[in-house]
């Protein structure tokens, strides 16, 4: 089963309903505190290679023209694995939203002055006055059961699989769109190895299913019932930005990445469809060739050990 990478949204409550509305409608200046849990991307672990020395744990600033304390978190082996902010805010989007494009800039820093992994794993968010609670952390899905051995698979797609693997390894949603959107605007163009003409894969069609899982269903509502050359038209233009900076830094101020909250949020969403829709052209294409067949059910079967 595919799943979404580096969801940003939406919010998960982890309070009551009746605790979160209340949180909701309020519309008062009141104490919130965010904390980033932190990552290495290189070892998967929840926590940075940076230990914390007692006289650098807290300290202030301000924030939109607030006062906010800011402190570093340690883990029991005193290494840096969350960064938390207690801010004045009126609404927990709000308070994530300031804080999110501060930290941003904060992990920037650092991998530069330590030369370390340092990404963003989750985060959780709480309304003091309210006792209302949210967080968002990745999603961890159950194993897979091993599938039957596809065999060897057509030399023309070994570039087109490299590639999906660089996606879906991916801890950067700009590095799966860039991977990702290359294999949506080949298929779209007709380029090797999607030169079947019996496969229409430009009119691919984008489910509500997909939109749901990818998060886009949020972002990008109108994506709904869309094919695979609106989307790559979408994304085109963005990939290329990207693609660009890879190359010769041009001081472009709208780069499609973005430290802004909702802005990374519809981002990471729009590389997660992009992935998604990629995968289903590529297999589809695959099965057109006789490859990866969908087996019929058996009643009763036995699980496969990898």
């Amino acid at each position: 089963m595919w799943i979404p990478h580096k969801l940003l949204s939406p919010l998960k409550a982890e309070s009551p309903r009746e605790t979160i509305q209340a949180s909701e409608a309020a519309t008062d200046d009141r104490t919130f505190v965010v904390g980033f849990l932190l990552g290495n991307a290189v070892t998967k672990v929840w926590e940075t290679d940076l230990l914390v020395a007692p006289t650098d744990a807290r300290r202030e600033i301000r924030l939109d023209g607030k006062s906010c304390v800011i402190d570093a978190s340690a883990n029991i082996s005193g290494k840096l694995h969350e960064i938390i902010y207690t801010i004045p805010s009126t609404g927990a989007v709000a308070a994530l939203s300031t804080t999110f494009q501060h930290v941003a800039g904060e992990l920037d820093r650092m991998a530069l002055q330590y030369g370390r992994s340092v990404e963003i794993a989750g985060w959780r968010i709480a309304d003091v006055e309210h006792g209302a609670r949210w967080r968002c952390v990745p999603f961890r899905p159950s194993a897979l059961l091993a599938e039957q051995d596809p065999g060897t698979l057509p030399p023309a797609y070994a570039e087109v699989l490299r590639l999906y693997r660089e996606a879906r390894n991916a801890t950067s949603a700009a590095w799966r769109l860039i991977s990702a959107g290359a294999i949506l605007d080949a298929a779209v163009s007709r380029r090797q190895p999607f030169v079947s003409k019996e496969l229409d894969l430009a009119n691919f069609t984008i489910t509500t299913d997909m939109l749901v899982r990818s998060g886009t269903l949020a972002t990008h509502p109108e994506l709904k019932g869309a094919t695979a050359r609106v989307l790559r038209d979408l994304v085109e233009t963005p990939r290329q930005a990207l693609l660009s900076e890879l190359t010769a830094l041009t001081g472009n101020t709208n780069a499609p990445v973005s430290s802004n909250y909702r802005d990374a949020a519809a981002f990471a969403a729009l590389a997660n469809l992009v992935d998604l829709v990629a995968r289903d052209i590529v297999l589809t294409s695959l099965r057109a060739s006789g490859c990866f067949q969908i087996p019929e059910p058996v009643e009763n079967a036995e699980p496969v050990s990898a």
